[in-house]
């Protein structure tokens, strides 16, 4: 299966490429690479797609580096594993998964900091993962990472939530992604 990888940084009115050769390795590597690219301080997205199986972002726009995988199961068998091994599961709430979440937070409960979301036998202890799959139409979330990545660009936590969720093709996730943001036409004039 082939991989396409573009690397996008905002120019005047819409989006460039900038031709960066991205090599496996942990977030903050591919960080220095593409800040490398671009400048230390400019923003700078990479589109990652496994064909017929995963899509990713990940995006710097200084120091921190941020990224989302739509299936973290299937880009831990991939040559990229090594930048998706730490990232956080699925986690409901932060990605506005639906009402459920969003009651959770308004009955003043305290929800911890996701560190021990599992009871041992790999099912999330307070069963929000089965609820938001539910809510999802998939019986586990198997996206990972910072859905809210892109939200302050123009694309919702929830948009890559439902796009990871169903399935999509990731060239078609990835158009879909780069039509809210704006840079559709160039990311098509590279595959």
């Amino acid at each position: 299966m082939a991989y396409f990888t573009a690397v996008l940084t905002p120019d005047g009115d819409g989006w460039r490429s900038v031709d960066v050769d991205l090599e496996a390795g942990s977030p903050d590597e591919l960080g220095d690479v593409l800040r490398g690219a671009v400048g230390d301080d400019a923003l700078v997205v990479a589109v990652l797609e496994r064909e017929d199986e995963w899509f990713a972002l990940v995006r710097t726009d200084g120091e921190d580096v941020r990224v989302f995988v739509s299936d973290a199961v299937a880009a831990a068998d991939s040559s990229r594993a090594e930048l998706f091994a730490e990232l956080p599961p699925a986690v409901p709430a932060s990605a506005g998964a639906g009402a459920a979440a969003d009651d959770a937070g308004e009955d003043g409960d305290d929800e911890d900091d996701g560190e021990d979301d599992e009871d041992g036998d790999g099912e999330r202890a307070d069963g929000a993962g089965a609820a938001a799959g539910a809510a999802a139409g998939v019986l586990d979330d198997a996206w990972a990472g910072d859905p809210e990545l892109l939200a302050d660009l123009g694309c919702p936590a929830a948009v890559l939530v439902r796009l990871a969720a169903s399935g999509a093709d990731p060239s078609a996730a990835t158009v879909e992604v780069g039509e809210l943001l704006g840079f559709a036409d160039v990311l098509e004039s590279l595959r």
